[in-house]
């Protein structure tokens, strides 16, 4: 009875060692990339279509770093930023003097491409890839989900709380003879107190590198730019993050398609959808002919769609279709009301030869006290009562 308590013993003392040792390695990990990022220039875009097919797969996620136009050559997979623009990622062809020593020329072109980009790229710096992985792009979105992130935040608390939870020290067995018949070999358990402290020891690091992890890198996961969105559309807007929105008082969405380097027998259609829950919007949807400034339109105007609730359930709602190439610029005023607890994400998508490229604002409403949302800070509240909880039971065990 005893040999099998032992056994058992070894077996789950292995389990917990090993599967404290992988999430430890994870949580050094998740330090090296945030470490990384400060220091070597160093970021992950994600590949929403297949102009690098099939070198980089539509839904890839890349490993980039920032470098000096100097260090490019023909042949590098390159992300370049264009002002007012997505970023685009394409195989340098060319290289010329920039118009200042430290300026380059560059000429790129898709992998799946037939033609290279129509215009050269007036460099100072650009991000090389140095490294992909298909599919992984899927996998950033489904970690980018509110369930997912709390449950990950929860998941950090609770392993801050057991890991320096005080733990009680076991006498050692009555029988325990039978332990020094052979305590040189290889199987000779450790002593309760040893493996006590070496565990705690061990599960102290592992939270310490998790809880920065959970706290310093899963922010920055929804925050990856996309990289060769689309050569044939794109959109820019002054969105992006969260907005509280007003009952009465709009918020403001500009947003700007380019479509002007799609085929002369082509279509432009553009709809917006709205995601979440406990959120009431209302918008009303206007395009211009010229972007619109903070005071209005410049041109002339149109309503394309009335004052009208915008239902949360994922569902397209047509917004407009013309023919291409052409640029449309659109104001979307969203108001709202409902639960704070509430949220709302809207998508604008546009699609042009099947190129669909998107853009999202997140939505919600204050309490009636106003305030910001008590969800900014549940990452650190949660691994802080963990810890708290775990140091009070500590304190008074030592007490008694």
């Amino acid at each position: 009875m005893n040999a099998a308590v032992r056994i058992a013993g070894r077996v789950g003392r292995a389990l917990r060692e090993t599967l404290l040792t992988l999430a430890a390695v994870g949580g050094v990990a998740c330090v090296v990339l945030t470490i990384l990022a400060f220091t070597g220039g160093y970021s992950l875009i994600m590949f929403k279509t297949g102009s690098m097919s099939p070198t980089i797969p539509a839904g890839s996620v890349a490993l980039v770093q920032r470098v000096p136009a100097s260090d490019l050559a023909v042949g590098d997979v390159t992300t370049v930023d264009r002002a007012g623009e997505l970023p685009i990622t394409h195989r340098i062809i060319g290289i010329s003097p920039g118009p200042t020593p430290t300026q380059r020329m560059i000429t790129m072109k898709g992998d799946a491409n037939q033609s290279a980009d129509p215009a050269p790229y007036t460099i100072s710096d650009a991000r090389i890839v140095r490294g992909s992985l298909p599919g992984l792009a899927y996998v950033i979105v489904w970690f980018g989900s509110p369930w997912v992130l709390g449950t990950i935040t929860v998941g950090a608390a609770l392993l801050v709380t057991w890991a320096f939870w005080p733990r009680v020290r076991r006498p050692a067995p009555a029988d325990a003879e039978d332990d020094h018949l052979d305590t040189t070999g290889d199987d000779a358990p450790p002593s309760p107190e040893f493996a006590s402290r070496r565990e705690r020891r061990l599960g102290q690091h592992v939270a310490s590198c998790v809880a920065v992890g959970t706290l310093v890198v899963l922010p920055s996961l929804t925050s990856a730019p996309p990289a060769g969105a689309a050569e044939l559309i794109s959109i820019t807007s002054n969105g992006g993050g969260t907005h509280v929105l007003d009952a009465v008082r709009p918020y403001d969405w500009d947003l700007d398609i380019d479509a002007g380097s799609a085929p002369a027998d082509g279509e432009l259609t553009v709809t917006l959808r709205g995601e979440g829950h406990g959120v009431q919007l209302s918008t009303i949807v206007r395009s211009c002919t010229t972007r619109w400034e903070g005071s209005g339109c410049p041109g002339t105007a149109t309503t394309l769609d009335a004052a009208a609730p915008l239902t949360l359930d994922s569902v397209e709602k047509p917004l407009l279709r013309q023919a291409t190439p052409s640029d449309v610029h659109l104001r979307i005023s969203v108001t709202g009301g409902g639960d704070p607890s509430g949220g709302a994400t809207l998508v604008l998508r546009a699609t042009a030869e099947q190129t669909s490229v998107e853009q999202t604002v997140g939505a919600t409403v204050l309490p009636a006290t106003g305030g910001p949302s008590p969800a900014l800070f549940a990452a650190p509240a949660a691994v802080l009562v963990g810890l708290g909880v775990a140091l009070i039971a500590r304190q008074r065990r030592r007490e008694r």
